[in-house]
């Protein structure tokens, strides 16, 4: 009862602090409390355990040979061995469940290191983000959009310390649709209208606001406006794989299928490849267009026709401090439409750990579940070797007294709890290669059978289990053999 109590106390403390670690996109999250009937169950399930675990001794108790009990120096071999290994069966299983937990948490840890490494083809520092929707009722015309757009870029622009300034339809990182095109001149192997593409739209210095390197060709300039030809700008990616070992400077494309009427854009640069859909995800062929270029006929810079309508996101490269730019930003809005709420004002870094979060979620809920398990190893451990030593008392002393050294008792109680720990290393190693096909699917860039991760967690089982055992072995080395053995 009272490790259930206790338990409840700390599970709303963790469920209070937690919420900060859930990712954004996890619905609900506000309506996550601590249910009632949860709670009791699991009072329930504490009060079953204590239930169960004090029935064991308890009928072992009941076989007990009074007489044997009373004969001076009597030993109950039998039930003795058969509660050791009872025990050591416990504490084991223990061991294999934390291996099993702190090689699925190193795996998970190491994948989101080597995310945290990739090259995501910009650079998210100094950046600041802003999303806005405008709505048809105040921009109900495709020049009170434009005006809109040119005048937060220009103003933004001009404000100290603020070296470039764009907009786009779709964060990198955040990117979640694609769009159909036709290469000219490209068979698709799949069949017709099966080229698809990240696509974004973009205006103002954004490739430049954003870090993203151009391979070849330019960026985009004011010229390219609705009065002249249509161009377009793809990644590396798409060059690669339409125009293999070309140029892709001059190609054309045009959106839609092969049957589609859409003009055709001709491709004025090619740059960077950008981690469109998130970290770590694969590189997708992503071609940009110019804001000023879209078809007016889908109703503006961002298509209601699309799942932005009429929104889109600032980017502003600064050398400002965050909190200062986002006060900036806000400012500049207010000033031309102080109507327009500002959405997601945050910062570039922001944004991409905002893609991390559920990697991050995953890897912190594991480490915790391995953390308690490992916790709950070492305490049984100590339990089992503690009791053991507690119980040869009497065999100590006779080994110290033939002239056993107390660094031999250590050694051999270490030995003990050394011998727990190999084995349920050895179970725990077999279950976490047995639970690789779970963990595959949740891994970045390594091997569910990563050799090192494998290593280390044994190495730390066997630490551990050392340092469980530790005192009871220096207990049993402190023991006097001649008041042993008068009280024996």
């Amino acid at each position: 009862m009272t490790g259930g109590v206790l338990g409840l106390g700390l599970a709303g403390l963790a469920l209070a602090a937690g919420r900060n670690f859930l990712p954004a996109d996890l619905p609900l999250t506000s309506q996550i409390t601590l249910n009632w009937t949860v709670a009791s169950f699991a009072l329930l399930l504490a009060l079953l355990t204590g239930v169960l675990c004090g029935l064991t001794p308890g009928f072992v108790a009941l076989r007990t040979n009074v007489n044997d009990s009373l004969k001076e120096g009597a030993r109950s071999g039998s039930a003795s061995s058969a509660h050791t290994r009872l025990r050591s069966g416990l504490v084991v299983a223990e061991i294999a469940i934390a291996l099993i937990l702190l090689c699925a948490s190193g795996l998970l840890l190491r994948s989101y290191l080597n995310m945290s490494e990739v090259d995501l083809g910009f650079r998210p520092d100094h950046v600041t983000t802003a999303a806005y929707t405008l709505s048809n009722k105040e921009y109900p015309s495709q020049a009170r959009i434009d005006s809109f757009n040119h005048q937060v870029l220009l103003r933004l622009s001009q404000l100290p310390g603020v070296p470039s300034v764009g907009s786009t339809s779709a964060l990198p990182t955040q990117g979640d649709c694609c769009e159909f095109f036709v290469v000219d001149g490209y068979v698709d192997p799949g069949g017709p209208s099966q080229a698809r593409g990240a696509h974004s739209e973009i205006s103002g210095n954004f490739f430049r606001a954003m870090g993203i390197p151009l391979r070849r060709g330019r960026y985009f300039t004011d010229d390219d406006n609705a009065n002249t030809q249509l161009v377009v700008i793809v990644n590396q990616e798409f060059a690669e794989h339409y125009w293999p070992n070309q140029n892709p400077i001059g190609k054309h494309m045009h959106i839609g299928n092969p049957k589609s009427r859409a003009p055709w854009m001709t491709v004025v640069g090619e740059v960077a490849n950008v981690k469109v859909y998130g970290p770590d995800t694969g590189t997708a062929a992503e071609f940009y267009q110019p804001v000023a270029q879209v078809d007016k006929d889908l109703g503006g810079p961002f298509s209601s026709n699309d799942m932005w309508g009429n929104s889109g996101n600032i980017v502003v490269r600064s050398t400002l401090p965050p909190e200062q730019m986002e006060n900036s930003v806000r400012a500049v809005v207010r000033s031309i439409d102080p109507q327009l709420p500002l959405a997601q004002v945050q910062t570039m870094e922001q944004v991409v750990s905002q893609s991390e979060a559920p990697r991050r979620f995953n890897t912190v809920i594991i480490s915790s579940f391995a953390l308690a398990a490992v916790l709950l190893a070492v305490l049984g451990i100590y339990s089992v070797i503690a009791f053991s030593v507690a119980s040869r008392v009497q065999e100590m002393a006779i080994r110290m007294a033939l002239g056993s050294q107390r660094a031999d008792i250590v050694r051999l109680i270490l030995a003990s709890g050394l011998k727990l720990a190999a084995i349920g290393a050895i179970l725990g190693l077999a279950g976490a290669a047995a639970a690789s096909s779970v963990l595959r699917s949740f891994l970045f860039h390594v091997s569910p059978f990563d050799p090192v991760v494998m290593a280390l967690t044994a190495m730390a089982v066997f630490v551990l289990a050392l340092a469980a055992s530790a005192l009871p072995a220096l207990r049993a080395a402190s023991v006097n053999p001649i008041q042993a053995l008068r009280e024996q």
